[in-house]
């Protein structure tokens, strides 16, 4: 869809970049939606990440799965229904995020959920609880924007008959907007009007009544003047369920004469079944109907394009579209990306992980509403009368472009329409249009306020540095803890400190709106008041050497792992304000690149630096690295288990071994050694045999799946 910038567009645009408030974008089929997505994504200046509820939703929105970029079970999330036991009871230690997975969760700006009405409200509360405590925050989603994309009255959630009335227990229905946590949220919603799919006022008229359950007897009686409609061979036939789908397309390519070709696709990394874009082997054969299934960069074809299979070659397929146009289409490649931090720049960005490469084509004659959904077509035959889901008859009519191109295949009913309260009530709720443009001046305003005051908070330093006293004092003895004086330093002085901020933000607030002018000035005076305070915190100075066991040690690396780079990044905001005033976009820019640990922050005390030696011209040798410490600085470059073992042209077992003792100091995960599922497997295994200790009886019993190295560790990490 060509891009164009209407008001309602603007309006949405301006609320993303200049505000820190959430939005929902929502509006009928064909609205542009999905053109939004990718402005936003294409032109943003904030950290922003892209999700979607299923792996071809993730793959259409160019992002990730909500459940794998923040590493959820895929199980309900009800921590209040006591009866239901499932992954979220585990230790934080089976679903525990990556590193470089939290850095981005603690640096992202801006969340964009795409098809969020298929989105659970459980899920969206998992997000939410994640978020806080990744962020260690007790702001929603952890103070983190959101931008949910969607229509309610479209595709809905899907719910199991086996979770159904565990959710019920919790919420009114499963829709998205029932999540517990976006009722703190004080989110705006944006619809945007404009149709261009369609240019038919009356059938447009019949969409929107159709969407919104209002259908009226003159409507239904002219959508149903077009049951039998003469259709040709070339129509494409909508269904509600994949098996009508497959027996049509099945059917009719046995019925051509031709020869039968077969084109599997090829994987390469990892790439799951589940988010296949194409089939896994394409059967097709001359005379075949086909429909696109993506963009081409050429501006040849587009996503649901259909044509007819002109001639079928070992290396290429030549196509002929309804408009009489050849097409030479070649294999394409769809490519798995996973969010990762660019090293040198520290931006977030996109990497593949593994790749689908196959023909970018698929049968249509027929295709479910449901994989339908987003595109668009000249010819449809329509059979929705074994409709099972709210909103399938809206997407399956909305998807023509005119009622003239519509066959349906029997009438449809006002039982096939599902009418849901929740969705209706929740849409009349929608605010005006002109109540959110009045809105947006105070939303800006407060954006740069809350920017200012969250310069000025310490809350989630003290967290930190109590959680971190408070572990201390459970596993070491004070006799014998040095480390444990500076802690009670460091919390001592923090708590003052955030105590005196706690005032000075009131004064913030007051002054924004009577006396805005004063700002730069405090802001100046109050940074050149605390930095000396942070500064000359002994956080640097507090290791985990003395602390014997192994699990707290572990538990307390992780603490200053994040401790450290937080109070750098209070240093180095503190300081920049002090020499440049309070400007929000470098604010921005230094506390994401603090948070990284990219360096110690500037005018930093001694206490603060590396340690000198007494002979400052005495230059030391070069120390020889030991093997086990090479590996250690290769992983913690973000090389996998085998590159390392390349590079250093060693055993992967080796490798393994020498990450292994990392573990312990709590410097390696485990998980980035041994798959979650591995322990989760040999974990129960154990726990069902708590008499066997030997290694072998586990190895056979999982199918000789797991290697015994990976045995080992689990048992020594986890069991024991």
């Amino acid at each position: 869809m060509k891009m164009i910038k209407d008001r309602l567009f603007a309006l949405a645009e301006k609320y993303v970049e200049e505000t820190g408030v959430s939005v929902f974008l929502t509006g009928k089929a064909g609205t542009g939606k999905t053109t939004f997505l990718r402005h936003i994504v294409d032109t943003t200046s904030k950290r922003a990440v892209v999700l979607a509820p299923t792996g071809v939703a993730a793959i259409n929105a160019q992002g990730s799965t909500i459940h794998s970029f923040f590493g959820l079970p895929l199980c309900p999330y009800l921590p209040d229904v006591k009866e239901l036991k499932t992954e979220y009871q585990m230790p934080e230690r089976f679903h525990r995020i990556k590193r470089e997975k939290e850095r981005i969760i603690r640096t992202m700006d801006l969340l964009i959920i795409d098809e969020i009405s298929m989105v659970r409200a459980d899920l969206l509360d998992a997000v939410d609880m994640t978020l806080k405590r990744v962020r260690h925050s007790t702001k929603p989603f952890g103070g983190v924007q959101l931008l949910m994309i969607g229509d309610a009255q479209q595709l809905s959630p899907v719910v199991t008959e086996q979770e159904r009335p565990y959710l019920e227990q919790v919420y009114p229905s499963p829709y998205f907007f029932h999540a517990k946590a976006l009722a703190g949220l004080g989110y705006v919603t944006i619809e945007l009007q404009t149709i261009y799919r369609q240019e038919d006022t009356e059938f447009i008229d019949i969409l929107n009544a159709v969407r919104s359950q209002r259908l009226t007897p003159s409507q239904l009686e002219l959508l149903n003047s077009r049951v039998g409609a003469p259709s040709t061979d070339d129509w494409i036939r909508l269904t509600t369920h994949n098996v009508q789908a497959d027996a049509v397309n099945a059917q009719r390519l046995q019925d051509l004469p031709s020869p039968e070709h077969k084109y599997p696709c090829i994987i390469k990394g990892d790439y799951p079944e589940a988010m296949y874009p194409a089939p896994a082997e394409l059967a097709l054969k001359e005379g075949a109907r086909v429909m696109f299934l993506r963009n081409d960069p050429e501006g040849r074809f587009y996503n649901g394009k259909i044509a007819t299979v002109k001639s079928l070659g070992a290396e290429d397929i030549t196509v002929l579209d309804d408009e009489g146009e050849t097409i030479l289409v070649e294999p394409l490649e769809w490519e798995n990306l996973q969010y990762s931090l660019d090293e040198a720049s520290g931006e977030i960005v996109q990497k593949a992980i593994g790749s689908f490469s196959q023909f970018p084509l698929r049968p249509a004659w027929a295709i479910t509403i449901h994989k339908s959904q987003g595109l668009t077509f000249d010819h449809v035959i329509i059979d929705a009368g074994a409709a099972f889901a709210f909103g399938q008859v809206y997407v399956a009519l909305s998807r023509c472009r005119s009622l003239d191109g519509i066959s349906l295949t029997r009438p449809i009913t006002p039982s096939v329409l599902f009418e849901e309260a929740d969705v209706a009530a929740f849409h009349a709720s929608f605010p005006t249009e002109s109540s959110v443009s009045d809105a947006l001046p105070a939303y800006q305003k407060q954006f740069v306020d809350v920017l200012r005051a969250d310069c000025f908070t310490f809350e989630g330093l003290r967290l930190q540095l109590c959680t971190l006293r408070k572990v201390w004092r459970e596993h070491v003895a004070k006799s014998q803890s040095n480390a444990l004086v500076l802690i009670e330093e460091a919390c001592s002085k923090v708590i003052e400190a955030e105590n005196v901020a706690v005032r000075f933000r009131r004064q913030l607030q007051q002054l924004s709106s009577a006396q805005p002018s004063l700002l730069p000035e405090r802001c100046t005076k109050a940074a050149g008041y605390f930095l000396p305070i942070l500064k000359e915190l002994p956080i640097p100075q507090i290791g985990a050497s003395e602390v014997g066991n192994s699990d707290a040690r572990q538990r307390i690396m992780r603490i200053l792992q994040d401790l450290k780079p937080q109070w750098e990044m209070h240093c180095k905001t503190l300081a920049d304000v002090l020499e440049n005033g309070f400007v929000p976009d470098r604010y921005r820019s230094i506390k994401s690149r603090a948070l990284l640990g990219e360096s110690t922050p500037s005018g930093a005390s001694k206490r603060a630096g590396s340690r000198t030696s007494a002979k400052k011209n005495a230059e030391p040798k070069p120390k020889k690295i030991p093997t086990r410490e090479q590996s250690l600085l290769l992983y913690r470059e973000g090389l996998s288990l085998s590159d390392i073992a390349r590079r250093r042209e060693l055993g992967e077992a080796t490798i393994f071994d020498h990450l292994l003792s990392f573990v312990e100091t709590g410097e390696v995960d485990l998980t980035d050694l041994v798959p979650e599922e591995h322990i989760k497997a040999v974990t129960a295994y154990y726990k069902d045999h708590p008499k066997i200790t030997m290694l072998t009886p586990c190895y056979e019993a999982l199918d000789k799946a797991i290697p015994y190295d990976e045995i080992r560790a689990i048992r020594k990490f986890v069991l024991e």
